[in-house]
């Protein structure tokens, strides 16, 4: 088996869904705003049934991620609100690093840090944080580093092939007003 199937495979293996990353982020932030909720709460606000609800939540109480009271208020444990925090600081890191660095509009960058927040490590995204740092020194290296990959991106001519798109090339696509439709599978 290739690395790359043995990735593949392992790819359910991660800590949590991003379903689950949104009911544990929902949880925590009514918990922010000084009420925890109920599962009907939870419910409206990720607009989904409360018996789907009412499942999740199961499986998030007894993966030990959120506690119910006696009044049914849900509460993050220990345990939760640690993988709520680096799931958060992940998503704002990935923002930054979309909008300030690679220059993605913000509901793109929004968009795809939500897709992507659960499923980096720790280590990248501690590797982006370091590599935003830098680019936000005074250090003027940094405004040269912006500055050429500003110019070795601005015009991509087309007829060439880069090497990296072995398929269609991906800055053609978003050049193009209407880029074709995708389809949704699963």
């Amino acid at each position: 088996m290739s690395e790359y199937e043995r990735e593949w495979r392992a790819f359910d293996d991660n800590e949590v869904t991003h379903s689950t990353a949104h009911y544990l982020l929902a949880v925590a932030g009514y918990e922010k705003n000084g009420q925890p909720p109920r599962a009907a709460d939870i419910a409206r606000q990720l607009d989904i049934s409360r018996a789907a609800v009412s499942l999740q939540l199961r499986a998030l109480r007894e993966n030990g991620l959120v506690d119910a009271g006696e009044d049914n208020r849900l509460r993050l444990t220990r345990l939760g609100a640690d993988l709520v925090a680096r799931i958060a600081s992940k998503r704002e890191v990935l923002k930054v690093f979309l909008r300030e660095v690679l220059g993605v509009r913000d509901s793109t960058a929004e968009r795809d840090a939500c897709k992507i927040e659960h499923l980096i490590s720790e280590e990248t995204g501690a590797s982006l944080i370091r590599f935003i740092r830098f680019l936000r020194s005074p250090d003027p290296a940094t405004d040269d580093v912006l500055n050429r990959f500003a110019e070795a991106t601005a015009d991509c001519p087309h007829e060439a092939h880069c090497g990296l798109c072995d398929q269609v090339c991906l800055l053609r696509l978003i050049d193009e007003e209407e880029p074709p439709e995708t389809a949704r599978v699963g």
